[in-house]
């Protein structure tokens, strides 16, 4: 994903338009589209204002949203995986109902 499309989803799950996006921050309306657009890069003086008015860091302007570390999964994570690969979903729904109900009576 590029920039203009990670300003483009940040944006958008802020819950701005463009044009008020471009209120906030004291620019055109056109320049944000050509930021969203890839044919305007934010340069060191929009940069900052963009990252404020957007609640996110410069990293994630520029590379996106990070993704959430994953752990290893355990032996038994991985077991119970290679179980129900083959299971419908409802068979699958009907396993976790009963692990959650094993949960549920703490055995």
């Amino acid at each position: 994903m590029g920039i203009g499309e990670n300003i483009r989803k940040i944006r958008k799950e802020a819950g701005y338009t463009q044009k008020q996006l471009a209120g906030i921050m004291l620019v055109k309306g056109p320049y944000i589209s050509a930021l969203e657009r890839g044919k305007r890069r934010p340069g060191k003086k929009i940069l900052p204002l963009l990252c404020d008015a957007l609640g996110v860091d410069e990293m994630t302007i520029l590379y996106g949203p990070r993704l959430e570390f994953h752990r290893r999964l355990s032996y038994d994570e991985k077991v119970l995986l290679a179980a129900i690969s083959d299971l419908s979903k409802a068979q699958v729904r009907a396993v976790i109902q009963y692990a959650m109900k094993l949960k549920g009576s703490g055995e």
